[in-house]
Protein backbone atom coordinates (compact mmCIF):
# COMPACT_ATOMS: atom_id res chain seq x y z
CA UNK A 1 0.00 0.00 0.00
CA UNK A 2 2.94 2.33 0.21
CA UNK A 3 4.47 1.56 -2.87
CA UNK A 4 2.87 4.53 -5.19
CA UNK A 5 2.43 7.10 -2.05
CA UNK A 6 6.15 6.64 -1.56
CA UNK A 7 7.49 6.77 -4.91
CA UNK A 8 5.56 10.23 -5.30
CA UNK A 9 7.04 12.25 -2.33
CA UNK A 10 10.57 10.42 -2.62
CA UNK A 11 9.99 12.22 -6.79
CA UNK A 12 8.38 14.95 -5.48
CA UNK A 13 10.78 15.91 -2.45
CA UNK A 14 13.86 14.21 -4.35
CA UNK A 15 13.86 14.66 -7.77
CA UNK A 16 16.63 13.03 -9.59
CA UNK A 17 18.53 12.54 -6.13
CA UNK A 18 16.84 9.61 -4.59
CA UNK A 19 15.96 6.21 -6.27
CA UNK A 20 13.43 3.85 -4.90
CA UNK A 21 14.86 0.18 -5.31
CA UNK A 22 12.37 -2.80 -5.33
CA UNK A 23 13.35 -6.42 -5.52
CA UNK A 24 11.04 -8.57 -7.01
CA UNK A 25 10.40 -10.67 -4.04
CA UNK A 26 11.48 -9.93 -0.19
CA UNK A 27 15.20 -10.92 0.30
CA UNK A 28 16.30 -9.65 3.43
CA UNK A 29 18.24 -6.68 4.62
CA UNK A 30 21.30 -7.62 3.47
CA UNK A 31 20.25 -8.01 0.04
CA UNK A 32 18.42 -5.36 -0.36
CA UNK A 33 21.35 -3.16 0.30
CA UNK A 34 23.33 -4.93 -2.11
CA UNK A 35 20.84 -4.11 -4.97
CA UNK A 36 20.25 -0.59 -4.05
CA UNK A 37 24.26 -0.24 -3.75
CA UNK A 38 24.07 -2.02 -7.68
CA UNK A 39 21.81 0.61 -8.36
CA UNK A 40 23.34 3.31 -6.74
CA UNK A 41 25.66 6.31 -9.54
CA UNK A 42 26.76 8.44 -6.53
CA UNK A 43 30.42 9.02 -5.09
CA UNK A 44 29.71 7.70 -2.05
CA UNK A 45 26.99 5.18 -1.41
CA UNK A 46 25.61 5.37 1.92
CA UNK A 47 23.57 2.88 3.97
CA UNK A 48 20.85 3.94 6.81
CA UNK A 49 18.68 1.88 8.96
CA UNK A 50 14.60 3.35 9.50
CA UNK A 51 15.76 4.02 13.54
CA UNK A 52 18.43 6.59 12.17
CA UNK A 53 17.96 10.64 12.91
CA UNK A 54 20.20 12.86 11.46
CA UNK A 55 21.47 16.16 13.55
CA UNK A 56 22.76 19.22 11.78
CA UNK A 57 26.02 18.56 9.71
CA UNK A 58 26.21 15.44 9.41
CA UNK A 59 27.48 14.98 6.39
CA UNK A 60 30.53 17.31 6.08
CA UNK A 61 32.75 16.01 8.27
CA UNK A 62 31.66 12.15 6.94
CA UNK A 63 32.23 13.13 3.33
CA UNK A 64 35.22 15.12 4.02
CA UNK A 65 36.86 11.86 5.90
CA UNK A 66 36.43 10.17 2.15
CA UNK A 67 37.27 12.26 0.68
CA UNK A 68 40.98 11.84 2.23
CA UNK A 69 40.47 8.01 2.54
CA UNK A 70 38.04 6.46 0.33
CA UNK A 71 38.16 2.98 1.56
CA UNK A 72 37.09 3.94 4.89
CA UNK A 73 33.94 2.55 6.13
CA UNK A 74 32.21 5.30 8.28
CA UNK A 75 30.60 4.66 11.39
CA UNK A 76 27.93 7.18 13.21
CA UNK A 77 28.45 8.38 16.62
CA UNK A 78 25.62 6.95 18.26
CA UNK A 79 22.90 8.78 20.72
CA UNK A 80 19.91 8.49 22.39
CA UNK A 81 16.84 10.17 22.20
CA UNK A 82 14.85 9.97 24.73
CA UNK A 83 11.57 8.25 23.75
CA UNK A 84 9.41 10.56 26.42
CA UNK A 85 10.75 14.09 25.43
CA UNK A 86 13.31 13.37 22.43
CA UNK A 87 15.73 15.31 24.45
CA UNK A 88 19.05 14.16 22.65
CA UNK A 89 21.50 12.39 25.37
CA UNK A 90 24.66 11.60 24.04
CA UNK A 91 26.79 8.49 24.77
CA UNK A 92 30.89 8.60 24.45
CA UNK A 93 32.45 8.02 21.13
CA UNK A 94 33.08 4.62 20.45
CA UNK A 95 34.71 1.91 17.86
CA UNK A 96 32.76 -0.56 16.96
CA UNK A 97 34.11 -3.98 17.14
CA UNK A 98 33.26 -7.90 16.97
CA UNK A 99 34.07 -10.49 19.96
CA UNK A 100 35.07 -13.77 18.50
CA UNK A 101 31.51 -14.53 19.32
CA UNK A 102 30.03 -12.15 16.81
CA UNK A 103 29.04 -9.83 18.98
CA UNK A 104 29.35 -6.01 18.51
CA UNK A 105 31.22 -4.45 21.03
CA UNK A 106 31.83 -0.63 21.35
CA UNK A 107 35.37 -0.07 22.56
CA UNK A 108 37.03 3.07 23.96
CA UNK A 109 39.30 4.61 21.51
CA UNK A 110 43.21 5.13 22.13
CA UNK A 111 44.61 7.97 24.27
CA UNK A 112 45.96 9.90 21.45
CA UNK A 113 42.47 10.29 19.71
CA UNK A 114 40.87 11.51 22.54
CA UNK A 115 44.28 14.18 23.19
CA UNK A 116 43.37 15.57 19.30
CA UNK A 117 40.11 16.52 20.87
CA UNK A 118 38.13 16.23 16.86
CA UNK A 119 35.79 13.86 17.38
CA UNK A 120 35.61 13.64 13.67
CA UNK A 121 39.12 11.86 13.67
CA UNK A 122 39.44 8.53 12.33
CA UNK A 123 40.31 5.54 14.31
CA UNK A 124 42.35 3.95 12.62
CA UNK A 125 42.92 0.97 15.30
CA UNK A 126 42.06 -0.18 18.41
CA UNK A 127 44.43 -1.92 20.81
Amino acid sequence: ELKAPLEEYVNKRYPGLVKVVRNQKREGLIRARIEGWKAATGHVTGFFDAHVEFTAGWAEPVLSRIQENRRRVILPSIDNIKQDNFEVQRYENSAHGYSWELWCMYISPPKDWWDAGDPSLPIRYVA
